[in-house]
């Protein structure tokens, strides 16, 4: 699921799964741009292609019995409303099911919902442990969004440890607004602190390929 990050220096960003036009969701950038810490706007992942009604049908057929894959495509359709009615609260049921699996897009996806605060209360609580599920999984978006909460302090204590470590992982992984939040991160570190936090970066994403790759 790929998403537009808009990058913007010296700050640590969020990417997700919030909507640019949600008046909450501007109220709640707001309160975090006052904060020292922000992320920037993002979009959601272009919409499926129109789809039949046997098309629709046969994924629904396999998503009940119990194909991770056909339950994200499930949430997803229910996200952007293609194929289905558009319904926040059913994407999240069947993004849940889909990551109770270990589906990592999944885990991501409801972590953003969480986030946002769409199909479910707000919960940065919630959001932080499905993104550190798909951050372990590889998911370099998902790594990039635990290193910004812990630079924020959203979900969990801050710490510009964790956040350098999540985020130097995630620019490893491939995301490249993650530098950005890495360095932004490593500059509020003493030489002591980056030297060890560079340390464990290095050990944590050796163990993460490792992990992706046996699985």
């Amino acid at each position: 699921m790929n998403w537009n990050v808009i990058l913007t220096t010296g700050v640590i960003l969020l990417s997700g799964a919030i909507s640019a036009q949600s008046a909450e969701n501007n109220k709640t950038k707001n309160q975090i741009l006052n904060s020292g810490y922000t992320y920037s706007d993002y979009h959601r992942v272009p919409p499926f292609r129109r789809l039949d009604v046997d098309e629709v049908n046969k994924d629904r057929r396999a998503a009940e019995r119990g194909d991770a894959s056909a339950q994200f495509k499930m949430a997803l359709r229910y996200d952007s409303g293609q194929g289905v009615p558009q319904n926040y609260t059913k994407a999240v049921e069947w993004l849940n099911k889909a990551a109770e699996q270990g589906f990592v897009k999944a885990q991501y996806n409801l972590g953003s919902m969480y986030y946002s605060g769409q199909g479910v209360p707000q919960d940065n609580a919630e959001a932080a442990k499905w993104f550190l599920l798909a951050a372990e999984g590889g998911y370099a978006s998902a790594q990039k969004n635990l290193g910004a909460m812990y630079g924020n302090g959203q979900g969990m204590a801050q710490s510009n440890t964790e956040a350098y470590i999540w985020s130097s992982i995630a620019a490893e992984s491939g995301d490249a607004g993650a530098a950005g939040n890495r360095d932004f991160a490593g500059s509020l570190l003493s030489p002591e602190e980056l030297s060890s936090a560079q340390i464990r970066a290095t050990n944590m994403y050796t163990e993460i390929q490792h992990r992706v790759e046996v699985d």
